[in-house]
């Protein structure tokens, strides 16, 4: 482990420290943080100067986020418990190994206003458009339109919300 993933999953981690000194340890381990509040327990795995975070946004306990390719989270995003983020995939290959190499990486963008209910898993390649609400449980594998409710496995939009 690098000496950024141990900052970010180590110390930055634990419910010992104080969430604007998670901050700035996250933001020394190479994030673009802005004025966000990042609950204990989350996990960045990979390269965490893919990681952009902007103001107003709060991540709650026990998110994991894998921003090799880039994970872009705009101002007032609101993350529910354990809401999982991943940027990287494989190609289905032969038999002896279905996870072929090498892993594919896309980036994720989560507009500014939106929220993630608990639990929710956002695939490689997403973008959540502004003001989205995704419902606790729900596994996002394309993009979401703004202004919309989406839930369900995979998420597919329910009802369109006020701008």
């Amino acid at each position: 482990m690098t000496l950024r993933g141990w900052l970010a999953n180590g110390p930055a981690a634990s419910a010992l420290l104080h969430p604007k000194l998670r901050l700035s340890l996250l933001r020394s381990a190479g994030a673009k943080i802005g004025r966000a509040r990042i609950m204990h327990g989350t996990t960045i795995g990979g390269d965490i100067s893919g990681l952009t975070i902007g103001d107003g946004t709060f991540l709650n306990t026990g998110c994991s986020l894998h921003p090799t390719g880039g994970i872009t989270i705009g101002n007032n995003v609101s993350f529910g418990p354990r809401v999982v983020i991943m940027t990287g995939t494989h190609d289905i290959g032969p038999g002896a190994k279905r996870a072929s190499d090498p892993t594919r990486f896309q980036p994720v963008t989560i507009a500014d206003g939106s929220w993630l209910g608990a639990g929710v898993l956002v695939n490689p390649g997403v973008t959540i458009g502004a003001g989205c609400v995704v419902a606790p449980g729900a596994v996002v594998t394309k993009d979401c339109e703004p202004n919309g409710l989406y839930a369900g496995v995979p998420a597919i939009r329910k009802r369109d919300l006020e701008p």
